[in-house]
């Protein structure tokens, strides 16, 4: 069997997100599931290793409780690092749950990084459009301006880990004159980017979607 490696920012099981992607993968891959933050076994000990910064980049993911949390971007990506390449001794390619960008991984396996991939999609789509941006935290919009600067965009904020639903008021700021919106998390669900397509009448890209249809050409 061909297998997939999943790795995510936060703690392994993500049941949020691996249901979506292996539920379309071909019947020959088989996917093993690591995250950064795996190691930990409470809150304070992440907060303490990997603990958001004032005014510094950060990720928000999800723990094997389900609960959310923010962590810094640099410590999480030494994190990562650790983990990948573990993870690259058991698998042939690699999937990171996660859109936000990072570094080339030293790894002898390919690794698909929903950002890139984010990014070569849009720039496909879009010529001289307006790209709408969704983030879960107010916090990550000056990163996402400079993360997005190749395109014109418009941002909003709404997370896809609280309970009452963020996403459809953070899709109707953005408006209805974008021509593409990017659901810039692995947390927006399905559910969500319809969401988002009624909200703005504009075609929407989610980040799950994108590496799992690129997981099945390469794998």
């Amino acid at each position: 069997m061909t297998k997939l490696g999943l790795l995510t920012i936060g703690q392994a099981p993500r049941d949020d997100i691996t249901p979506d992607i292996e539920s379309q993968l071909p019947n020959h891959v088989d996917v093993v599931e690591a995250g950064a933050l795996d190691r930990f076994n409470s809150t304070e000990e992440i907060q303490d290793a990997a603990g958001a910064r004032e005014d510094k980049p950060v990720f928000v993911t999800k723990l094997r409780d389900g609960s959310s949390v923010t962590i810094d971007r640099s410590a999480t990506v030494d994190l990562m690092e650790e983990r990948i390449q573990e993870l690259a001794a058991d698998v042939s390619t690699i999937g990171v749950l996660c859109t936000g960008a990072f570094p080339v991984f030293d790894v002898d396996v390919p690794v698909l990084e929903p950002s890139r991939l984010l990014h070569a999609w849009t720039s496909g789509i879009v010529n001289d459009g307006t790209v709408g941006v969704l983030v879960p935290k107010p916090e990550q919009v000056p990163q996402t301006h400079q993360k997005w600067s190749e395109f014109d965009i418009v941002t909003a904020s709404g997370s896809p880990y609280v309970s009452e639903d963020e996403v459809t008021p953070a899709a109707k700021e953005l408006g209805t004159d974008v021509d593409l919106v990017v659901m810039d998390c692995m947390g927006y669900t399905p559910t969500m980017k319809n969401q988002v397509r009624k909200a703005t009448g504009a075609g929407v890209l989610l980040g799950r979607s994108v590496l799992w249809k690129t997981s099945t050409e390469v794998l």
